[in-house]
């Protein structure tokens, strides 16, 4: 019986902490302006990979790519909650911070944005010709 009870704790605990997650998810969607060009990207990244019938290690390279800048951009937002929260006048330091959380999220981008080119333009051009 112990057994059965400390098994639907842990079983809820796991639930609860997946609604925190996805609570979170929501406030970045929710909140967060560059989300919506994310958001746009990742749709048409979908989009495009079906009409050009990607494989599925094409697939895999391009849903890695839209995890990794979701995923930066709501690290990026958590710092910058952070950093508001510690400290909410303006300080260089502060900006600095930020900045750099902002310059992570760009980084991935572009790599996912060139990713895409090449397995896109790869495929289209393999149309074209």
């Amino acid at each position: 019986m112990n057994l059965l009870r400390s098994a639907i704790k842990s079983l809820q605990k796991t639930f609860r902490s997946f609604r925190f997650a996805i609570r979170g998810i929501g406030f970045v969607i929710q909140y967060e302006n560059n989300t919506r060009i994310h958001l746009l990207a990742s749709l048409a990244s979908i989009i495009v990979g079906m009409l050009l019938k990607l494989n599925y290690i094409e697939w895999t390279i391009i849903i890695t790519q839209i995890v990794l800048v979701w995923s930066a951009e709501a690290f990026n937002s958590a710092i910058e909650k952070i950093v508001d929260f510690i400290s909410p006048d303006f300080h260089p330091k502060a900006g600095a911070i930020k900045d750099i959380a902002a310059g992570a999220v760009l980084f991935i981008a572009i790599g996912a944005a060139i990713t895409g080119l090449i397995i896109f333009g790869h495929k289209i051009w393999i149309l074209i010709a």
